[in-house]
């Protein structure tokens, strides 16, 4: 199957830990819907994890001073629910007076003998804490060979960045509810182009119909597009129509030659009567 999905990647993701450790780390691989947030904000987590092992996912976030929130709260610990396939969403949402501090936020995951940590910045206007971000490397154009796909259509997604930091470039794609279908990785090359291709398989990587949304990110930029995935072809669905038109003309000429056959034994019948 071709794409660099997830469970495809993990050999290499082990061999390369140390050079893409910003998005996959012993077996937790993680992104968020923004780089930076306001107090108030809905924040949006979501990953997957390389093995099955567990239903659920421990989650803890430490404020700019290094102390849990979740203690605050009485809760050492959120657990986050895994589906199936290792996929796992958490919303929070910031509000005060937890969250109402500018500065960089860690949330730490465990999953049995795995572990990943990751950060995000709160950064509020009328805060006089100054927050310092990064924002060198950038992805400068992303785009798909299609605007709509179908059942065993082949997705190759293309793309640019500014300046290189890392070897590839981080992809999610979100069904038309939102959750994640599906993580791959673009690799960039000495034109600082990336590219990825995979499999459109309706009902496991596309369970429904509808607009998908690609989220790829890079460092601390971001970039979204979308496209649209029908299940079934326009070409399918003339298939079945010349099909069935196929049948109901059978079915017709059928129905007239019992017509007729019956219709010449009822003469044949009041020939031998009259003799």
């Amino acid at each position: 199957m071709l794409g660099l999905k997830f469970g495809i990647f993990l050999v290499f993701a082990i061999i390369c830990s140390s050079i893409i450790s910003h998005v996959y780390s012993d077996g937790i691989f993680v992104e968020f819907d923004k780089n930076t947030y306001k107090t108030g904000d809905m924040l949006s987590i979501s990953g997957q994890v390389s093995e099955v092992k567990m239903p659920v996912i421990a989650m803890s976030i430490y404020d700019p001073d290094e102390k849990i929130l979740s203690a605050k709260i009485f809760v050492p610990k959120t657990l986050v629910k895994i589906d199936s396939d290792g996929l796992f969403v958490k919303k929070i949402i910031l509000n005060s007076p937890f969250y109402e501090k500018s500065g960089k936020y860690v949330i730490k995951l465990n999953y049995g003998k795995a572990f990943h940590t990751d950060s995000f910045v709160i950064s509020n206007q009328n805060d006089s804490t100054k927050v310092t971000i990064d924002s060198s490397p950038k992805i400068t154009s992303l785009h798909t060979d299609k605007q709509q796909y179908t059942n065993n259509d082949i997705i190759t997604i293309n793309g640019s960045v500014s300046t290189t930091n890392a070897p590839t470039v981080l992809i999610g794609i979100y069904d038309p509810h939102g959750a994640p279908a599906g993580f791959y990785f673009g690799t960039i090359n000495s034109k600082l182009e990336f590219t990825s291709s995979f499999l459109a398989k309706s009902g496991v990587n596309f369970k429904m119909d509808g607009i998908y949304t690609i989220k790829a990110h890079y460092a601390e930029s971001s970039k979204t597009i979308s496209f649209t995935f029908v299940s079934m072809s326009s070409n399918d669905v003339i298939d079945n129509d010349k099909s069935e038109n196929e049948s109901s003309s059978s079915n017709q000429n059928n129905n007239q030659s019992t017509q007729n056959t019956s219709n010449t034994q009822s003469t044949q019948n009041t020939s031998n009567t009259q003799s």
